[in-house]
């Protein structure tokens, strides 16, 4: 079908697959969380939507691997010409990066590998024409700037509804926000916040199927934690499934008072462009390296077991580095831009800092939604002027991530040029 024999019906479809995560299944987001899950509390789910014939899968899960997302995409269902793969970010979630997040839950990710096909073919079999409607709200009130306390915060929650002759087919919300409500101390497999978010919309928009993704979220938290809190598997006060279902409804009705506000799109065919854009790895001292990692066994040595695990995870690292001593390199990453009349949704790699969505927004306008945790997460992606302050996002991440060094200053600013280079061709 073309634009050209008259105006164009957007089709969509969507739906929700269900892995199943056993008990003792290998979890990642804190290094202190020292045990494998001892159950599930919110089930892991793979949620597909077929926009036309362009797909958007979002996984409950820290981070995907780049070289996962691009076997995923090989695989995808015939008559579905791309697909954008996200991360949700739970910190509450299975191990699904081979080299890196903690210890590697291969039997789940071939589990999801399988949940994406069955829930791509599934949306797009569902497919009806539909009206899209975009609303946003600010004043949420849950966002708080984790690396400054003086800097005040006001992300919009942003919400496209999809809706058919029989009722809402599908929603896609987003919020930049960490899922890091649940601290080190629970090992019940959960998406966090975004399971409650997700339910209330969908009890409010029955047979609809609810995608959340993540925004710029790579310096938000819900709150201003105390940097300890994640250094022990400790119970903190305000972390626990209350405070996430508290949280996640917030959003949620934030979500949905905007929905009730939205203005209708103008429907035009979905389109999804695409480019890679290389980021620098900045180079490391060895000698650095090799004092760094004898002070990290020194300390893994001395302190409380769950910070010890910390300082153990970076010494591997180090003898790793040591051992291949990784040449000055660069990581590839794939940006793209959905266009749907005048809305648009931008998806980025790895974790942006929340200035990166406000300079694509105001590149590419205020029908923007700018994705982070997409096709891809291997680091944080803060701006230029954060190097500066230093910090675990700037500093330290990378050893976590399993990657030879941080990005250089300027990563960020080249996603945002790339992905506003898109909208402007």
């Amino acid at each position: 079908m073309t634009d050209d024999w008259g105006p164009h019906l957007v089709t969509a479809g969507a739906a929700t697959v269900v892995v199943d995560v056993p008990p003792g299944t290998p979890m990642t987001g804190y290094a202190a969380r020292l045990g494998p899950s001892s159950g599930v509390h919110d089930p892991l789910t793979v949620r597909a939507l077929v926009i036309d014939d362009v797909g958007i899968v979002v996984v409950d899960c820290c981070a995907l691997r780049k070289t996962t997302c691009a076997e995923l995409r090989a695989a995808r269902p015939a008559g579905i010409v791309d697909v954008v793969i996200a991360a949700t970010h739970t910190h509450s979630g299975p191990c699904l990066t081979p080299g890196g997040l903690g210890a590697f839950a291969a039997d789940v990710l071939r589990a999801v590998e399988a949940a994406f096909i069955e829930a791509l073919t599934t949306a797009r079999h569902r497919r009806t024409s539909v009206t899209v409607r975009y609303g946003e709200r600010r004043l949420v009130g849950v966002g708080r700037n984790r690396r400054h306390d003086d800097v005040v915060i006001d992300p919009p929650v942003q919400v496209v509804a999809f809706d058919g002759d029989h009722g809402t087919v599908a929603t896609l919300v987003t919020y930049p926000m960490h899922p890091v409500v649940l601290s080190a101390a629970n090992t019940l497999v959960s998406a966090d916040y975004v399971a409650p978010l997700r339910d209330m919309v969908e009890a409010s928009l029955p047979g609809s199927v609810c995608l959340f993704l993540q925004g710029c979220a790579g310096d938000v938290n819900d709150d201003r934690h105390s940097p300890d809190d994640d250094f022990t598997a400790t119970p903190s006060p305000g972390r626990d499934f209350a405070a996430a279902a508290v949280k996640g409804e917030t959003v949620a009705t934030a979500a949905l008072d905007a929905l009730s506000r939205a203005t209708t799109v103008t429907p035009s065919r979905t389109r999804l462009a695409t480019t890679s854009v290389a980021l620098d790895i900045t180079p490391l001292d060895p000698t650095e390296v090799a004092s760094d990692r004898d002070e990290w066994a020194r300390l893994a040595v001395t302190l409380p077991v769950e910070q010890s695990a910390l300082y153990e995870s970076w010494t591997a690292w180090a003898d790793t580095w040591l051992e291949h001593r990784p040449e000055p390199s660069q990581w590839l990453g794939r940006v793209g831009l959905i266009g749907i009349g005048d809305l648009r949704i931008a998806t980025l790699p790895g974790e942006p800092f929340l200035a990166v969505a406000e300079r694509v927004r105001e590149d590419l306008g205020e029908h923007t939604l700018v994705l982070g945790y997409c096709d891809g997460v291997s680091g944080y992606l803060p701006t230029a002027d954060e190097y500066a302050h230093g910090g675990y996002e700037v500093c330290d991440a990378h050893r976590y991530y399993g990657m030879p060094g941080p990005y250089a200053p300027g990563s960020a600013e080249r996603l945002a040029d790339a992905v506003v280079s898109l909208g402007e061709k």
